[in-house]
């Protein structure tokens, strides 16, 4: 309706219908069908449309992600000074422990470790530009432990490796990212790092055809409820093809499947069998047509029972078990794909920050289980000299799990200068004290030290004395506490 009153026009507007669920766009039926229930109805017979933000999962994503993109530097090295912490009372927990005992070779070595860690970051070596002078602030450089198990050092590695990966992805022109996993242990030997990077580099021979090159890292994470280790394997390959689209199809063991599944299939075929079990070993590179054949063959067959022994099927959008299997067939199925499946996770490259971050897990993901000193100890036994980081093929002869030597910086490009010259000179040794941080969480000498003249405030052998002083009282009190 409209009315006119001194030329001024004014319209009565309908308001818009509000959708009934929150995050749900109302639409209009299509032909030959019935409307939308109204709010409060029953949607059982309404056709699935787009998801809601009001579901459980979705909601608890998106909180997640806007939680993790709140994140700042500081508060990521909050997080890391406190799993520190929680690191280096574990480790005095299993050093005293074997001081009591009377195993002074094993406390000796758990001592060195905790002096390690109690003493990281606690000098920094202070760097100004000569090129600028007092001009630009000199910059701060820690010194760390270098401890596996430091996230502190950590962090610092994961992030030095992560850019180098993302800079060497111009060479990949198909990149994939493969996960293979094995089944949980309940306990962990440096014999068990070594046979899994056999297998691993077996398999990526396996499928050099396919595979031209990439980096894998070996990543162990630690069950509090089972109390078992599971160690598995990430690989970013670049292979010869793009993987097949979700719309293509082939046949595979008498049935129209995916041709995304079959060569998944072939890869957890092929994985299984390098762990030895009643399928053989796949055919070698000089084998004959028979043997060749017979090798499709069994593969087909392991195919066949795969789908009769399945406990899962795909129902209303996701894999939900099979209804009405009685328990004793139920535990024969379940023991049959314990014995005779492994996970092996495909997917293609599409951000490449993600697939670094996906791959360089094993430097971090060891800081979940720092405070339960009955899996500190295992797992620095067994990875103790132990390399989880490996690259093959093109990319063999790259670096990434290297320690920051601060003493001996060969990529001086780390340190940028305003002016661009990149003229460095080393300005001494400073305490934790003498060092802030910004917003970015970048580390600075005080401005109050931001002068030519000064060379540090920790002179290096005051240090080593009150170290050994501290070491001295230590022993001291653990001989009392014996007593």
């Amino acid at each position: 309706m409209t009315r006119t009153s001194h030329n001024l026009v004014m319209e009565e507007r309908i308001t818009p219908s509000r959708p009934f669920r929150l995050g749900t766009r109302r639409r209009r039926a299509p032909q030959g069908r019935a409307a939308l229930p109204e709010a409060g109805a029953s949607r059982s017979g309404r056709r699935a449309g787009a998801h809601s933000l009001d579901t459980e999962k979705l909601l608890a994503t998106s909180v997640r992600e806007w939680l993790d993109s709140e994140r700042t530097e500081a508060d990521i090295r909050a997080e890391q000074v406190a799993l520190q912490r929680q690191l280096n009372s574990t480790v005095r927990e299993i050093w005293q422990g074997y001081a009591r005992a009377g195993n002074e070779a094993e406390a000796l070595k758990w001592e060195k470790q905790w002096f390690k860690l109690h003493n990281c970051q606690s000098e920094w070596i202070g760097y100004r530009a000569a090129c600028c002078g007092e001009r630009t602030r000199a910059i701060a450089v820690p010194i760390g432990c270098n401890h596996r198990l430091c996230p502190l050092c950590a962090w610092h590695r994961s992030q030095r490796a992560r850019v180098k990966i993302k800079s060497m992805f111009d060479r990949l022109t198909h990149p994939v990212l493969i996960t293979l996993t094995v089944p949980n242990k309940e306990t962990i030997k440096k014999h068990d790092y070594t046979l899994f990077r056999q297998k691993v580099r077996k398999f990526i021979a396996q499928h050099k055809d396919w595979i031209l090159g990439g980096v894998y890292s070996l990543e162990t994470t630690y069950n509090r409820t089972e109390k078992t280790w599971h160690i598995h394997c990430h690989i970013l390959a670049d292979v010869t093809s793009s993987l097949p689209s979700k719309k293509e199809k082939t046949d595979l063991a008498g049935e129209r499947v995916y041709a995304f599944t079959a060569i998944k299939l072939k890869l957890e075929f092929d994985w299984l069998r390098l762990w030895g079990c009643a399928w053989g070993k796949a055919a070698g590179k000089g084998a004959s047509k028979m043997r060749r054949e017979g090798d499709t063959y069994n593969f087909e067959n392991w195919v066949r029972d795969g789908r009769a022994m399945r406990i899962k099927e795909w129902r209303d959008g996701a894999y939900r078990p099979i209804d009405g299997l009685p328990p004793t067939e139920l535990a024969a199925r379940s023991q049959w794909n314990a014995e005779n499946r492994r996970v092996v996770d495909v997917r293609p490259v599409l951000d490449r920050d993600g697939a670094a971050r996906e791959v360089l897990k094993y430097i971090t993901k060891v800081a979940d289980f720092c405070d339960l000193p009955e899996a500190v100890e295992p797992f620095c036994n067994a990875v103790k000299g132990t390399r989880l980081i490996q690259t093959f093929g093109t990319w063999y002869g790259a670096e990434f799990d290297t320690v920051f030597d601060p003493e001996h910086m060969d990529d001086w490009g780390q340190m940028k200068c305003t002016c661009g010259v990149n003229h460095w000179e080393r300005a001494g040794i400073f305490s934790r004290g003498d060092v802030e941080f910004d917003e970015a969480g970048r580390a600075f000498l005080r401005h109050s030290l931001n002068k030519h003249g000064c060379r540090g405030t920790v002179p290096r052998p005051t240090i080593r004395a009150l170290d050994v002083h501290e070491r001295e009282e230590d022993s001291q009190l653990c001989q009392m506490q014996l007593r």
